[in-house]
Formats: C-alpha cells, structure tokens, sequence
C-alpha cells in the first residue's frame, strides 16, 4: 500500500512537472513573441495563471523596469487575456495590498467587471477624453489625445526647440479605465458607477465618485448630462430605485442633499443657499449644520431637486472659461434602513482647475477662488492616495473638501475618481496636468517600496524619481514639465532640477506662501464680518444704556455729576471697539496687498 501511494505521489509530481515544462515553454513562447526572451530565466518559476496576473507594481520584481520593455509585456499580458477571455489571480507571492499601478492589467478587467468599485480596490482612476468642440475645430486645432478606449492614453505633446524647429514630445499614461471620445455617459457609468451602486446596497458600506479636471473638459456633462443623455446622477438614481423595488430592500428609503463648498465655505443648494457649518461631534464625526436633507420616492423628485441645486451653483467667468465652475458641487445619496444609515453615495462635481496664469488678469476674488480650489484638489489627491495605499493617517483636515467627506476615505468605502481631458492643441498643458495629477493619484507602490529600501530603481511613471534614465523616453509622467525629450541623437537637454526638493508636490517655496496667505484671508474674512456683527451688538446695547442715562438725568433730582460719569464710560467703551474693528481692517487690508504683491511676483 505504501509502495502505491509513493507510486501516486511520484506520478503527480511528475505530471506537475510535465505541466510546469509545458506552462514555461508557453511563457518563453510569448515572452519570445514580444522581443521579451531575455527575461525567461525571471519568469521560469512562474505558472501561466501567475504570469497572466502580474500587475505594473509586480515588473520591478523581475527587473522588468525599461518603459519600453515595461511596455511591451502590458500589451502582451492584455492580448494573451482578450485571446484566452479568462480571468487569473493575483500572482502567489503572497498577500498583496489593492494596486496603485496607474493602469494595473490585473485589477481593472478582473476585480470589477461590470462597474468599477465593486471589486477589492478602494481606489480605481478612470480618464474620459470629450470629442472635439466645434470651436476646437474651426480654430483647426490637432487632436493630441490618443486612447485604446481600454488602459491607456497617449498625448501628442507639440513642442519648439530653442532653434525655432517643432517637433511632438509623446507621453503614454496607463489608468484602471481610459473612456474614448466614443463613449456616451452610460457606458462611463457602466464602467465606473455601477460597482459603486451595487457596493452600497450589498455591503452597506460608503462611496464616492469624483469628476475633475480642466473648466469645458467634460465634467458636469458626466455628472449632470442633459435629455438625450443623462448623466451619472440619472443613471445612479435609476438603477437605486429599480434595487428599492426588490424584495430584500423594500424596507429602505432613499434620501439626498446637495451642497457646495465655495471658498472653503459651505452653502445649501436645495435650501436657497443658505450658509451652513461643519461641525465635529464627540465621536469625531463631521457633522453639517442646518443641511437640508430631503426624501426622494422616484427617479424624476430625485431629476428635480438636482436641477434646482445646480441652477443655484456657483459659475463665474475666468480667463480659462466664461461660465467657469468656482465651486465643489457634493451630492450625497443616503439609504436608511429603520431611520439608520444603510450605505452612503457621493458624487463630487469638482471647481475647474486651471493654473494660476489662466486666472491672473482676473480680479482679487476670482485669484483667491482660485487659491482655494487648487489647495482642496491637493488635499483631496493627498487623501485618495493615503486611501489606495491603506496608510495609517489620511490628511482629511488639509482642506473643507476633505474634511466633510472625511466618513468616504475611512472605513468600509470605495472611491473612483474620473479625469476629464480636452483633446485640442490649446488644452494640451492643461491636459497633462489632469493626467499627471490623476498619476499621482494611482501611484505605483512597487516603487515607493523600492525608494524607501533605498533602491536606485529607474521608475518609468515618476521619471524624476529614479537614478538611472534612459536616453531616450517618451512615456514622462512626472508632474513638471520633461526633463529630457526626444530631440534626436547628441541633442537631449540636461536634466532639470525638480521642484520636489523644495516641496513634495512640486510647489515652490513663492506658492507655499501664497497658499498660506491666501488661506489667513479666507479665515480673516470671517473673522471680521464676525467682530463687525458683534460690535454692532454691543453698539445697540450700550445705545439703550444711554437712553437709560437720559432719562434718568432728566428725572427731578437726577445727578449731572454721575451721568458725566456714566457717559464718558460708554463713549470709553465705544471707543475701544471701534479701535479694535479698526485694528483688524488695517491688518486685513496689509494682507491684501501682500496678496497683490505675491500674486503678481510668484513663479507661475
């Protein structure tokens, strides 16, 4: 019996081992297919469904780090499962954290299918690119934007050298979801927002879904859409009333609210803007004072509360966009089951980001809108990130936006954020800014690891980041302009120093300070209409305390002496709180031009 069972045991192992040849010869063969045979030895130990799996984070492990070699083994890997239409794990090197890759071939097409959010990841970055405009195309401007409307998207960036010679600098970037020009919003929502739909009512847990990107890109036409194509608010709302309707969630009611947060106040869209406070309760919960939370019992109530809050939005005309969005336009869709929070969803319609140059002619408030916007988009890529690498603190304080939404970047939650890009000529640097910013988002944990352990890795996505760059590359997602371009043999530029040494984000040290201060006058400005309110109070009390004076001095008998006394201790007082209203507008008013000063001396 024992002589069988070793007689078995060896006839498995044998079979595994003809398996494993037979596995790695058709690895070899694939590998040989795409010019990749020189990392056989890398990949002799690895099984088919292990190679199939592999994600971008997982190349560096086997000295897979060339851009062109990283390249040629995603489009491999994509082709090999559109021909084999199956679905592989993860690779078996253990338990691994959700992927940050900025497009991971084993994540996006694996884990959520049919809607990203549904799946493991807690953060999935999508780019939608809008057809050309008809303006675009009487100015005769070139498409710039090339997408495979799956993964990845290439921008044609047009370039002139000190010569005066033009010539097109390529960028490629990698997503979880690339929607091409194609794509109507519900395929957009068929790809991004129905995980999310499902996620709340089956694991009862929180979501959110942003919209960002450069003013006339195409984002409250996502979110929004008009008639003849809703947007992602229609197609979610009619896919949770149709889920209502079932059995198992005929008990649960829906409700929404719509606010916005402009310069970093909030201010109620469904009740007449009125101005509204976050306050955190003693169990550290973010809580909006007087927000105006309504019923909604079908899908057209839901339609036209939505269209009465947007109406009431914020819009000015800046020198990107003449009907610009210069607030965060929040609406959140509860399920309550029993009076109880039963799952939670966000859709986050983002202000336009444009650099500061785009708005620099403009007038005081519209720079200081613009100061705002663009510190709450960097605290919100802070806390996406944080999110997606599950790290122990997420800066949720680091602006208004983040700090209401603090419940959607903790606990059981998913997040999908959607970049908005513009294919002409003339949105080409905004474009890369949305995709760089998007980048950084997804960023790649392989390569932080390899950072931190003190490796001197070559990072295909953060060129400026590694030690070792090839001559000559075109994929350039740093989030400044290139270090080198393709310019032909001898001719490359020298590398330029990255602002990451004065600032993690690639900000200076001239924009820190613009930052703060824009930040003291947003807190100012309360602050005074504050102490205003207060000294007009205390102005109309100490009003009637004279008219008491009065009276009492014109009794019979009434003493001249205590009234003088009495009065010029009233006019002491008055005189003091207008002294210190006086105090606060000189101080106020020395930071204005400060902020005129900066704002027109500061590296743009």
């Amino acid at each position: 019996r024992g002589e069988g069972v070793g007689r078995a045991q060896g006839g498995v192992a044998s079979v595994r081992g003809v398996r494993g040849c037979a596995a790695m010869s058709r690895i070899s063969e694939w590998l040989r297919s795409s010019g990749l045979e020189k990392f056989q030895d890398q990949f002799r130990s690895m099984g088919e469904d292990q190679f199939l799996g592999l994600q971008m984070q997982d190349y560096a492990e086997y000295n897979v780090v060339l851009q062109e070699d990283r390249r040629k083994l995603f489009s491999l890997l994509q082709v090999l499962k559109r021909e084999l239409d199956i679905v592989h794990p993860a690779p078996a090197q253990g338990p691994k954290a959700p992927s940050s890759a900025p497009a991971s071939s084993g994540s996006g097409a694996e884990e959520a299918p049919s809607g990203g959010g549904g799946g493991k990841e807690r953060i999935r970055v999508a780019i939608r690119k809008r057809p050309m405009s008809k303006k675009e195309i009487d100015k005769q401007e070139a498409d710039v934007l090339e997408s495979d409307n799956m993964q990845s998207v290439m921008v044609r960036e047009p370039k002139t050298k000190v010569d005066l010679t033009k010539y097109t600098d390529e960028h490629q970037f990698y997503f979880d979801e690339v929607l091409g020009e194609q794509c109507m919003n519900s395929d957009v929502y068929d790809r991004c927002g129905k995980g999310l739909v499902r996620y709340i009512f089956e694991q009862h847990g929180k979501a959110s879904c942003f919209a960002y990107g450069q003013t006339g890109s195409g984002k409250t036409h996502t979110m929004m859409g008009h008639p003849k194509q809703p947007g992602l608010y229609f197609l979610a709302a009619a896919d949770i009333f149709k889920m209502v309707k079932e059995k198992q969630h005929s008990d649960v009611t829906v409700w929404i609210s719509f606010f916005e947060i402009y310069g970093g106040k909030l201010y109620d869209l469904l009740n007449e803007r009125r101005k509204l406070v976050a306050r955190v309760d003693a169990k550290q919960v973010v809580n909006i004072v007087g927000l105006k939370e309504s019923q909604a019992t079908t899908v057209q109530h839901f339609m036209d509360a939505l269209r009465m809050g947007h109406e009431a939005r914020s819009t000015a005309a800046t020198g990107a966009n003449l009907d610009s969005s210069r607030s965060h336009a929040v609406l959140q869709i509860q399920l309550r089951r029993q009076d109880k929070l039963n799952g939670k969803l966000s859709f986050i319609d983002l202000a336009g980001s444009e650099r500061a140059s785009d708005v620099n002619d403009n007038d005081r408030q519209t720079r200081l809108e613009g100061a705002e916007i663009n510190k709450s988009l960097l605290a919100l890529k802070e806390c996406i990130r944080a999110l997606d690498q599950n790290s122990k603190h997420i800066p949720f304080r680091g602006s208004t936006l983040t700090s209401v939404l603090k419940d959607s970047f903790i606990g059981n939650c998913r997040t999908v954020m959607i970049a908005n890009v513009s294919p002409g000529t003339a949105s080409c640097e905004h474009t890369m800014n949305t995709l760089r910013y998007a980048n950084r988002v997804k960023q790649l944990k392989g390569a932080d690891k390899d950072r931190k352990q003190g490796g001197n890795g070559y990072n295909a996505y953060m060129p400026h980041q590694g030690h070792q760059h090839p001559k000559h590359v075109l994929n350039n997602n740093n989030h400044q302009k290139p270090a080198w371009v393709d310019v032909g043999p001898d001719k490359s530029p020298p590398a330029q120093k990255s602002d990451d040494e004065d600032d993690p984000y690639g900000r200076s040290q001239e924009q820190l300070a613009y930052e703060d201060l824009v930040t003291n006058i947003l807190e100012e400005e309360d602050a005074i209409v504050a102490c205003h309110r207060q000294q007009i109070e205390e102005n109309m009390a100490l009003v009637q305390e004279e008219m008491g004076l009065l009276t009492e001095v014109e009794m019979p008998g009434g003493s001249i002496e205590q009234y003088v006394d009495s009065l010029d201790g009233v006019l002491q007082r008055k005189l003091d709180m207008l002294l210190r209203l006086r105090e606060r507008l000189t101080d106020f008013k020395q930071r204005l031009k400060e902020e005129e000063v900066l704002s027109k001396t500061r590296r743009m």
